[in-house]
């Protein structure tokens, strides 16, 4: 008869034996520390670890277009943002755009901050030109996805302002976010919504661009309040406006006033949103240039008087928007638009 094959033997038992003579001296205990780290924590040779599929964040930063910016993704952890040298960075884009992987999977709360740097700019939609970036906006997101969408913008810094620097949670974030978009319900503000007009991937949806066309419209209505409103004032009661400052320093007053009018997630102070809407209606986006990606993907940048059909028909068709469609299409837009 055949004798039986031995079968090989294990990591462990292999270690086992190694260290016999330190077994005899020191116990099992001993063993067991050199047999874990030997072979990997005690687990059978040949078994993979789990693998952890990554999280990402990508986005959007606007007051127009934010250039060069610096961009932290913080996890907010035991309901407390990271350090920023802890966060995950990138840089933005020249049409605002940013994307940053979150290789731990990690699915919590996070916080988006954009943050100058070195060369950040950010659009004026009223003269097209680009102007200095020197503030700082931030958005808060309630749980992280495989792929999740931010856009980072003065209404956005209003909800996370709200948040405080302790104990934020996903309820919270999902508050704020409600209360905003209520305050700001007569402007149409929709924190979900890109504040660019995206032809190349919503062409075919009249109804979600008339979206994306109201959201500029009402950034556009910052950028003229900070230039042009009184009602906008520092925390000295200051306006933004004030004589001798640069367009740069009256958006980041007027972003930072916004910001100050939430107390909580689910409060505000009554006088400074009252002066905020006033700033706000009190201005019509008749001059505006409008960002808009083309279905080709690149960003350009359109003229327009987005009070009027004809004038916003004109710069989606100088777009890419065939004039077959474009009367239709815009006719739908404007709809939506506040």
């Amino acid at each position: 008869m055949l004798a039986k094959a031995a079968r090989p033997l294990t990591c462990m038992e292999k270690i086992i034996l190694s260290y016999s003579k330190i077994f005899t001296r020191t116990g099992l205990s001993a063993v067991a520390l050199l047999a874990l780290a030997a072979c990997g924590g005690g687990g059978d040779a040949g078994v993979a670890s789990p693998v952890v599929a990554p999280t990402m964040v990508n986005g959007i930063a606007s007051k127009g277009l934010v250039k060069q910016a610096r961009v932290l993704v913080c996890r907010i952890v035991n309901g407390v943002p990271q350090a920023d040298a802890s966060c995950m960075t990138t840089t933005s884009g020249n049409d605002g755009s940013f994307s940053v992987t979150l290789s731990d999977g990690f699915t919590g709360p996070v916080m988006v901050k954009v943050m100058a740097g070195v060369g950040s700019m950010m659009l004026d939609e009223t003269t097209g030109a680009d102007i200095p970036y020197g503030m700082t906006m931030r958005a808060v997101v309630p749980a992280l996805s495989a792929n999740t969408t931010v856009y980072v913008t003065p209404f956005s810094e209003m909800a996370a302002n709200a948040m405080g620097t302790t104990a934020i949670d996903a309820d919270k974030i999902r508050q704020a976010t409600s209360t905003v978009q209520t305050m700001m319900a007569g402007l149409g503000v929709d924190l979900s919504v890109m504040p660019m007009v995206d032809l190349k991937n919503s062409g075919a949806d009249s109804t979600t661009m008339g979206k994306q066309a109201n959201m500029v419209a009402q950034l556009t209505k910052v950028m003229m309040a900070a230039k042009n409103s009184n009602l906008l004032t520092d925390a000295n009661g200051v306006a933004c406006n004030a004589a001798g400052t640069s367009t740069s320093q009256r958006v980041s007053c007027a972003v930072s006033m916004m910001a100050s009018v939430m107390t909580g997630p689910a409060t505000y102070d009554q006088t400074r949103a009252t002066a905020m809407m006033g700033a706000l209606t009190g201005q019509s986006a008749t001059s505006s240039y409008m960002p808009v990606i083309m279905s080709n993907g690149t960003v350009t940048m359109e003229p327009a008087d987005m009070t009027s059909v004809g004038s916003m028909q004109s710069a989606m068709q100088n777009a890419g928007m065939p004039s077959s469609t474009a009367p239709g299409t815009v006719t739908t837009m404007m709809s939506g638009m506040h």
